[in-house]
């Protein structure tokens, strides 16, 4: 309809336990969380469709993806005064160019270049360190990434890594935290250092986001995902789990105070 806000169809990929809801995929879940975030904006209307490829839904069938997930679509609506009907997102580059048409670049306006750059840059080696710890058990280039992103933290001014308010960064940075602590469990036993506060607090703040919440995936999903390619601890079994999802600070974290100070 012209004249109305985009309808935005997202295709995810489907949890591996289950076709009908959302899986595991780090990317699906980025993109899960900008495009809930414009639709809390008024900004859109979003329809998620997870997605089998062995089976899939009709109107990913038509956008001829070539098995591209995640994908969208506009269904009808308006972008920049003009009919968006049919308009397609199938990178990175095109959700950001969505952002932009919508007037949200970064999902903050207010932010500058440089500071989202510099963000991008603290956590850009993250996932990468944490699967070369779990596949060579060298866990030094993780923790110094988590050093530099706990330190960039204590550096900034807001609960977010850019303020107070959600920006791309932070769909970007939280689903990938959330694998490294589910995953860093079950093949190492390992979480996040209780020394690294400034990041308890940041993942505290993430476990309170919506849009996090919304799209985030099962225990179950993330451990069945890892275990297609690094074979689980046998005593590891995540078929067994329910459909939750890790969302605790343990116990022996002392968080800071809204000034940053650990008492």
């Amino acid at each position: 309809m012209i004249g109305s806000i985009p309808s935005v169809e997202l295709f995810v990929r489907a949890a591996p336990s289950n076709k009908k809801e959302k899986g595991p995929c780090l990317v699906s879940q980025q993109w899960m969380m900008v495009l809930h975030n414009l639709e809390k904006k008024g900004l859109i209307n979003l329809h998620v469709t997870p997605t089998s490829l062995d089976n899939p839904p009709e109107n990913y069938v038509k956008l001829n993806a070539a098995r591209l997930l995640p994908i969208a679509w506009i269904q009808s609506g308006e972008l920049e005064g003009e009919d968006a009907t049919g308009l397609v997102i199938s990178s990175s580059g095109s959700l950001e160019a969505l952002m932009q048409k919508l007037k949200e670049p970064y999902l903050n306006a207010t932010l500058k270049k440089e500071d989202v750059l510099h963000a991008e840059k603290v956590c850009e080696d993250l996932y990468k360190n944490f699967m070369h710890y779990v596949r060579n058990n060298q866990s030094k280039s993780l923790h110094s990434t988590l050093s530099n992103l706990d330190s960039y933290l204590a550096s900034g001014n807001g609960k977010y890594l850019l303020g107070n308010d959600l920006s791309y960064v932070d769909c970007q940075l939280m689903p990938r935290l959330q694998h490294i602590r589910v995953a860093g469990r079950a093949y190492k036993s390992f979480d996040i250092p209780d020394n690294f506060t400034r990041l308890w607090r940041y993942i505290r703040t993430m476990y309170d986001t919506e849009s996090f919440v919304y799209s985030c995936p099962s225990d179950r999903d993330i451990l069945m995902h890892y275990e297609e390619r690094d074979p689980l601890p046998k005593d590891i079994r995540p078929c067994l789990l329910g459909p939750g999802y890790l969302h605790d600070i343990p116990p022996s974290v002392v968080l800071p105070d809204a000034n940053g100070d650990v008492k």
